[in-house]
């Protein structure tokens, strides 16, 4: 199939909207959850493992110093994306010409087609990298570029590059990627993957995994501590605020747990465990943006409090994980057990 004048979309464009309130996960995870809660009722099951590992955030954020879109996190993963009910198939690298004659096909199929390129290509990435003050050195790291449609002349890109990191289409020319690709052959078109529908969630293997998940589930939640420590110190020597280790690192808590709060409503887990981790959800948010803002010069946001407030979260946390463990003992069944009795 050749493309033409006419642009060739997949079905409910509008319908992909971004699940990460909390703007902490890697971009193409981001772009697989929101065209996924776009399609299946369900999608809030890949959440099962959002609670992750504290000490693994600590160690990415602080002893890597990695931020938030680098984590590998344990959630929406391909085998959780099989569970339900899709298949990630990836054709690795390409070259321009195979993924032009092969977009097609796929849209026309009703497939999203991802790629990575450098971000620095595209002039609406260079516009936001400017505008939220990106450092020069990663301007030209890739980006996964999330394509719904697609005509003879453009193709229809949909990214979250507002300032409310909400999903918009955008239409950026052929031009814009033949001649980035000409620039950079080996760095355009990296994985170029495709979702492909299935029949639904397999509630027996998510009952699973989330049982296995919580049996290995072990975290004193020391990092909260950690953060406070390092508050002065990182605030004084960041270059920029977004790179800061206590800025990626609440980040990275508070979008697990809004995740994980929002898995726990399809679950039968009962209103006291859904409150509380509601609670640690909107209280790790809420620091979060206090850490943001401390960064950033805010003279009415004090470390202390700060401080008493990460304090409060770990107890929470800690008051939580107990609650959720000895209520999923008790329980026979935790999910639904067949698609029509959620």
């Amino acid at each position: 199939m050749a493309l033409t004048d006419r642009m060739i979309r997949i079905p409910d464009v509008d319908r992909i909207r971004t699940q990460d309130p909390n703007n902490h996960l890697h971009c193409r995870k981001s772009q697989l959850l929101a065209y996924v809660a776009g399609s299946t009722p369900w999608s809030d099951l890949l959440m099962y493992r959002a609670l992750g590992s504290t000490a693994a955030v600590y160690r990415h954020c602080y002893l890597r110093g990695k931020d938030r879109w680098a984590f590998e996190t344990p959630y929406v993963t391909e085998d959780d994306l099989r569970l339900l009910g899709f298949e990630l198939l990836s054709a690795g690298t390409v070259g321009i010409d195979r993924f032009e004659s092969g977009l097609p096909g796929f849209l026309a199929s009703g497939q999203p087609v991802f790629f990575y390129a450098p971000r620095h290509h595209f002039p609406y990435w260079v516009e936001f990298m400017h505008r939220v003050g990106t450092v020069p050195e990663e301007h030209r790291l890739l980006h996964s570029f999330l394509v719904c449609g697609a005509s003879g002349t453009e193709v229809l890109l949909l990214d979250n590059t507002s300032d409310d990191h909400e999903y918009v289409p955008l239409r950026v020319g052929w031009d814009v990627l033949r001649e980035g690709y000409a620039q950079e052959p080996e760095r355009w078109f990296v994985d170029c993957s495709t979702l492909v529908p299935g029949s639904g969630p397999d509630l027996d293997g998510f009952e699973a995994a989330y049982r296995a998940f919580l049996a290995r589930f072990r975290d004193g939640f020391q990092i909260y501590d950690l953060i406070g420590e390092n508050l002065v110190a990182e605030r004084a020597s960041a270059d920029a605020v977004y790179r800061a280790p206590g800025v990626n690192a609440t980040a990275l808590l508070a979008g697990s747990r809004t995740l994980f709060s929002r898995f726990l409503a399809l679950t039968r887990h009962g209103e006291q465990v859904r409150a509380a981790y509601s609670g640690v959800a909107q209280l790790a948010t809420a620091l979060s943006e206090q850490v943001n803002a401390f960064h950033g010069g805010t003279p009415t946001l004090s470390a202390d409090r700060i401080r008493g407030g990460l304090a409060e979260l770990r107890q929470r946390e800690q008051r939580a994980a107990v609650l959720l463990k000895d209520e999923a003992a008790r329980l026979p069944r935790i999910l639904p057990s067949d698609v029509g009795s959620r």
